[in-house]
């Protein structure tokens, strides 16, 4: 801290809150009623106190990604001089460039299994918290579909680690399940899909109104697996000011590879893009074409 009347001492002191123990949940941004009417979310604002007290001393770890264009807050990564990254995606054109140190692994489950690792293996012993074993545990949870996909003894050892630091798994199953609106639009969705290339589920989310269209889209991707016959799923959705896509597959198609194309990444069953000057109909056309790309490169 550069001194004691820092942005984030006297939100402290006003307060009892200390912003700087954020986890970047998104929780209170996704859950405000104001959401829509905010220049600056609610999980943003904590970006900017941690700015302020970024020095030379300042070690910003960077978690889940290694895209300039992905972090939370690019001018954080500007001024930190000692930066770690850690994360399980391929690595692309537009990475973070000097990096004090580099953890990355294409065939981990996702960065929370990485993260547990170092914990685990750490020479000074780390006690977690309930709720940080749990959000860690949630973070492979999701990643492998419930430990369905891309998983291998290295998770299962960091999920059986986490256990022992007294994980709830019940209630962690509980994060994931939606309210019965969420559950009615992710349904709508899903009737609208249409297939191509006889196993492909392309679907649209039209609500333009709810503040957690990427969550929709992506909740709405993993349904459509659950449809026989489907092998992989696409759902776009409009957030305002660009459109999101989220790839799904059960591994017989490369979900990471045909988003790449349209500058997105992720891993061959779970991926991800983000659309920009495009109407939702046209990246629609795009990523059909981008598709078909696909299987005419691995024909040939």
């Amino acid at each position: 801290m550069r001194n004691q009347h820092s942005a984030a001492e006297k939100i402290k002191e006003i307060s009892g809150t200390n912003p700087l123990k954020c986890m970047k949940c998104g929780k209170c941004s996704a859950t405000c009623p104001s959401f829509n009417e905010m220049d600056i979310k609610p999980h943003q604002f904590v970006s900017y106190v941690a700015e302020e007290n970024i020095d030379e001393d300042t070690l910003l770890v960077v978690v889940d990604t290694h895209k300039v264009n992905y972090v939370e807050s690019e001018e954080a990564l500007k001024k930190a001089s000692k930066i770690v990254i850690i994360d399980h995606h391929r690595r692309s054109a537009d990475y973070i460039e000097d990096a004090t140190l580099t953890f990355q692994e294409v065939y981990a489950s996702s960065a929370a299994e990485l993260v547990t690792e170092l914990l685990q293996y750490a020479e000074v012993n780390v006690e977690l918290k309930k709720i940080e074993a749990e959000a860690l545990y949630a973070g492979i949870m999701m990643d492998t579909k419930s430990f369905t996909f891309k998983t291998g003894v290295r998770t299962f050892e960091a999920a059986a680690y986490l256990r022992k630091c007294g994980v709830d798994i019940i209630r962690v199953k509980k994060w994931f399940q939606s309210d019965l609106e969420s559950f009615n639009k992710i349904a709508d969705i899903v009737k609208k899909a249409e297939i191509v290339n006889d196993s492909i589920a392309i679907a649209l989310c039209d609500d333009t109104k709810s503040k957690d269209v990427s969550l929709l889209c992506a909740k709405a991707a993993d349904e459509l697996l659950t449809i026989s016959d489907v092998t992989a799923s696409f759902v776009l959705g409009d957030t305002g000011d660009k459109i999101c896509i989220s790839g799904r597959s059960i591994g017989d198609i490369n979900v990471q590879v045909i988003l790449e194309k349209l500058g997105g990444g992720g891993h061959i069953t779970l991926a991800g893009a983000q659309v920009e000057g495009m109407t939702m109909e046209e990246a629609k056309q795009e990523l059909i074409i981008r598709i078909n790309e696909y299987f005419s490169e691995i024909e040939n």
